[in-house]
């Protein structure tokens, strides 16, 4: 392996470790990073000779990127395989996929509790109880304030 080389394998597996903090796995957090640092749209024929993993295990790959929006699938005249490229707007496209993720999570985990709350007060005198289940609600209240705040701009 030569300087260059070295170099940029240690940037890809760098840049996946920033990833896998967003809940990638670390195969999907490398295919998205050398998918990013290719200057061009690839097919999964070179994502797989580039990542030295099966076509199979790289579709999937693809599959989980896209559904999570971090990449697309363009298209380029003359070529007929499906070629894959990244959002180069690395900060807006996680910032926004990640924390819509977690506003969606927040607010469901917050109409569960208003759930319970609502038979608790039916069912449940146990004042200590009621007092934690609120302070739940107000922390889930809190956090969907601030991922609300948080969305990125361009």
């Amino acid at each position: 392996m030569d300087i260059d080389q070295n170099i940029i394998a240690n940037l890809i597996n760098t840049f996946s470790q920033t990833l896998e903090m967003f809940d990638l796995s670390s195969a999907d957090a490398r295919l998205f990073t050398i998918l990013y640092l290719n200057h061009q749209p690839m097919t999964l024929d070179e994502m797989s000779q580039t990542t030295g993993k099966s076509k199979t295990t790289v579709n999937t790959g693809i599959r989980n990127l896209s559904d999570l929006n971090l990449v697309k699938q363009v298209w380029k005249k003359g070529v007929r395989k499906d070629l894959y490229t990244t959002d180069h707007a690395l900060y807006q496209c996680f910032m926004s996929t990640y924390i819509n993720k977690w506003l969606g999570h927040t607010v469901n985990q917050e109409e569960s509790l208003a759930k319970i709350k609502a038979q608790l007060a039916s069912q449940y005198k146990d004042e200590l109880i009621v007092n934690k289940l609120n302070e739940m609600i107000a922390f889930h209240t809190s956090l969907k304030n601030s991922f609300a705040q948080m969305k990125p701009t361009t």
